[in-house]
């Protein structure tokens, strides 16, 4: 219930202000080459597949899906072809994990070595809030569907973070073999998980190409995973496809 509530209000919040303050005033929209050019406020959605390159965890698989709603304000620079954007942005990641899990009494999971009777399947639901800056240059003169290379950061928190834990048990009864599925959903509290992300990012945007709008590079600042019997420290590196 927690997670819907954070998802409706943030939701509400970001359509008001959308709706209030399309443009800022026209003093702040001062552009270098005599041009005036509006500071404008956007909300928009995104969504795309995100592949770990570095070593997998428990919690981390080779890929997972995330969803992203920034609300951003686009800020004329003084350069020709150069954009700055900044603001807010929610994200949702769904992560596949690699092995089977128990729910702990009071709270989190145990991850299990052995294996267990029928098929498993358990993944991760992540909701990160957080501030989000990005430099873009046109790489071409023209249309800004045309290719566009950008910088950005991105700092936020993990405000919920929860667990849907799938068992499937098939067994031959008389009328054939049948398969009986039992869910459990569980917040995660594992220790090893820091809720901290502070991502640098390198994009190649277009939107020319129809079903793919950019690549990403991205690399956490912080760790990602802190191994609570070792100290080791994770930090993860990949690569996200926008569609």
């Amino acid at each position: 219930m927690k997670r819907i509530v954070i998802i409706l209000a943030f939701t509400l919040t970001v359509l008001s202000l959308y709706a209030q303050t399309d443009t800022l005033p026209d003093s702040l929209s001062a552009c270098g080459n005599g041009e005036r050019r509006q500071m404008n406020l956007h909300l928009g959605v995104q969504a795309g597949t995100k592949f770990n390159l570095t070593s997998h965890t428990p919690y981390d698989t080779p890929h997972s899906l995330l969803l992203q709603i920034p609300l951003v304000a686009e800020i004329p620079l003084p350069v020709d072809r150069l954009t700055a954007t900044g603001g807010l942005r929610y994200d949702f990641e769904w992560s596949l994990l690699r092995y089977n899990v128990t729910p702990v009494d009071g709270g989190g999971i145990d991850f299990l070595t052995t294996p267990t009777t029928g098929r498993q399947t358990a993944v991760m639901h992540h909701s990160y809030i957080g501030l989000t800056g990005e430099v873009e240059w046109q790489v071409f003169p023209g249309s800004r569907r045309a290719l566009r290379l950008g910088l950005d950061y991105y700092a936020a928190y993990d405000v919920s973070r929860y667990l849907t834990i799938r068992n499937r048990d098939a067994r031959n009864t008389y009328y054939g073999t049948q398969t009986s599925i039992d869910k459990t959903v569980v917040e995660s509290s594992d220790p090893m998980f820091q809720p901290w992300k502070l991502e640098l990012g390198l994009t190649l945007s277009t939107d020319m190409l129809g079903i793919i709008h950019g690549v990403r590079f991205f690399t956490n600042l912080l760790p990602t995973y802190i191994d609570p019997a070792s100290g080791i420290k994770i930090y993860n590196t990949g690569i996200m496809i926008y569609f």
